[in-house]
């Protein structure tokens, strides 16, 4: 019998897309579509709406307050898994797989219930919460970073982590002429982020730089900002399209900016400081700046003067002051993982 999988995912892009790009490489290695099920949130369906493979969309506990607020709210967290446990029971289930946050914990439990192997993907040098707990179940922690912090080591292993780009094109090759440089903060974009380019661009009289520019949903500026080097969009489809038309990359530092590390492009992160996000960004930024793929800035006095730098010297100055070492891509090792085998 075919083995069936379920992947339970949440919120934005940077937990949707390495499942997503999981599920395509089933599906083009022949795993038939009526094996696979998507668990989701309402922010997360969208993501899989051109995919015929079915989906479940629910609502999901999030504790604000650490994991007492998982023992506080521990009937409605244990109703909905009970709800999807049902569901689920009678098909079948071989492996479940998450991408962490707060859908985490219930993976886990449903994976304890169904007997299913069950493997969780951690994109950040420090784990969530979800994932902490998730990883003291019977599990595989695939780690995007080297010795990841705040999860349960004894059954993690080092991968790299799950790129949303064509692997086989590492060395692509610029599709502009120009020096162009790349600026986005994640799915949902960055406010920060946004508002030092606005500021930034909005000095610039001329510039022979261009400037590609990711807003996210709902953050495109009211500001003038209608310059001729200036590109302004709130959402690329094809980030193997965006990578290979520019050269430099500004960013918030989630999971994803191992992706422009990958391809050996240098960047300027702007870390979060705020949240739950906080400590992940602060410690991912810190990694890519000792293997010297990255500067980090706090404040746009700092922003603007490397950006002002990079304006003038270009390549030269990436050369003098980026050493990049290379990134380990996870894609093909997690998927032999959680395909090889049998299930018992």
């Amino acid at each position: 019998m075919n083995k069936r999988y379920c992947f339970f995912c949440v919120g934005t892009g940077g937990h949707v897309f390495p499942a997503k790009n999981i599920i395509l490489q089933l599906l083009k290695s022949g795993v038939s579509e009526k094996d696979i099920i998507v668990i989701t949130d309402k922010r997360g369906v969208k993501y899989f709406e051109d995919l015929n493979i079915e989906r479940i969309q629910k609502d999901f506990f999030s504790s604000s307050s650490g994991i007492f607020g998982y023992v506080l709210n521990i009937g409605q967290f244990i109703g909905t898994a009970w709800e999807l446990f049902n569901r689920l029971k009678s098909k079948n289930i071989d492996t479940i797989f998450t991408t962490g946050a707060y859908i985490a914990p219930y993976a886990a439990l449903i994976s304890l219930l169904l007997r299913s192997d069950f493997f969780i993907q951690e994109q950040n040098l420090y784990a969530g919460l979800g994932n902490k707990i998730a990883s003291y179940f019977p599990s595989t922690v695939f780690e995007s970073f080297p010795d990841t912090r705040n999860i349960n080591k004894s059954n993690s292993i080092f991968t790299g982590p799950i790129l949303n780009i064509d692997l086989t094109d590492k060395n692509q090759k610029k599709v502009n002429q120009g020096f162009t440089i790349g600026i986005q903060g994640g799915s949902q974009g960055s406010e920060q982020v946004n508002q030092f380019v606005y500021k930034f661009i909005s000095d610039l009289n001329d510039s022979n730089v261009n400037f590609l520019h990711i807003t996210g949903p709902n953050k495109s500026s009211n500001q003038d900002v209608d310059k001729a080097f200036y590109q302004q969009v709130e959402f690329i489809k094809d980030m193997d399209k965006y990578y290979k038309s520019i050269d430099f990359q500004i960013s918030r530092a989630g999971g994803g900016i191992l992706e422009a590390a990958y391809l050996n492009i240098p960047q300027l992160l702007v870390p979060f400081k705020h949240g739950t996000t906080a400590n992940h960004q602060t410690l991912n930024a810190e990694y890519l700046v000792e293997t010297g793929n990255a500067i980090t800035v706090e404040d746009y006095e700092q922003f603007s003067k490397i950006m002002n730098n990079i304006c003038e010297y270009q390549n030269s100055y990436l050369k003098d002051n980026y050493k990049p070492q290379s990134v380990k891509a996870g894609n093909d090792d997690i998927f032999k993982i959680i395909t090889s085998g049998s299930h018992e």
